[in-house]
């Protein structure tokens, strides 16, 4: 998928993305599969968490991949894909991709709102099991996060999918699959501290990016706000003097 895409409606992918959506959900909702998942949940934190004692190094590599400034880490390295092909490969359609972050970003702040909306309130497995190793006893000395009074969806999961979808979307193949691997790289120390369940991401997450996604780039939409977007950065880069 990329930028040159037809403009038109994508019903297949669209009602696929939603059907498997409205599945995640539910299986994680109801029983008998609510079960398979809660176990599937408990195993992987424990053994994730067990880990956490294997030695200092270790630890601390957790620690420091879960504090806030580390964020910024995910958050450039999505930046640089979008970066490079702007700057390096394709400058002459700057405006273009000024107007595709922007677009991304508004996508952003949108459901990060949702989704802090859901009527689901769940605790982080380290809220759950005060038995559990904490980051933040383990190594005091680096800020960490590691518990979450309510941690489905997966919000920090939610945006770098949702940046992945950009990538893919409008970016070479080669962007789009590095994208990809930073979701995962990225999203797996709040699992390995127990602020997030692994359900959090590939249910919670998951089902709200493939909404999102499936919407934006399986219909029109994506076609007319970017046209609105591009026009905006144009106009201010005429002002400017830019163009």
């Amino acid at each position: 998928m990329n930028d040159t895409m037809n403009a038109g409606w994508h019903k297949t992918p669209l009602i696929l993305a939603n059907l498997l959506a409205l599945l995640l959900m539910l299986s994680w909702l109801v029983e008998p599969t609510r079960g398979l998942w809660q176990v599937l949940d408990e195993q992987l934190f424990w053994a994730m968490n067990r880990s956490l004692d294997w030695s200092e190094g270790w630890r601390r590599l957790w620690a420091i991949a879960n504090n806030r400034a580390f964020d910024l880490v995910a958050a450039v390295a999505m930046l640089l894909l979008f970066a490079h092909q702007a700057l390096l490969r394709d400058r002459k359609r700057l405006q273009h991709y000024i107007a595709v972050g922007l677009m991304m970003f508004i996508t952003l702040l949108l459901m990060l709102a949702i989704s802090k909306e859901l009527p689901i309130e769940r605790p982080s497995a380290t809220a759950q099991f005060p038995d559990a190793l904490r980051l933040t006893q383990l190594v005091p000395d680096i800020p960490t996060k590691d518990f979450s009074s309510d941690s489905f969806p997966g919000d920090h999961g939610l945006v770098l999918l949702l940046c992945a979808g950009f990538a893919v979307a409008y970016l070479p193949r080669v962007h789009g699959l590095l994208a990809l691997l930073f979701m995962v790289m990225f999203t797996l120390p709040r699992l390995m501290s127990g602020a997030h369940w692994v359900t959090d991401e590939i249910v919670g997450a998951l089902s709200l990016g493939l909404i999102t996604l499936s919407w934006l780039f399986a219909t029109p939409l994506h076609r007319r706000l970017l046209g609105w977007f591009e026009r905006q950065v144009s106009r201010l880069f005429t002002r400017l003097g830019f163009s």
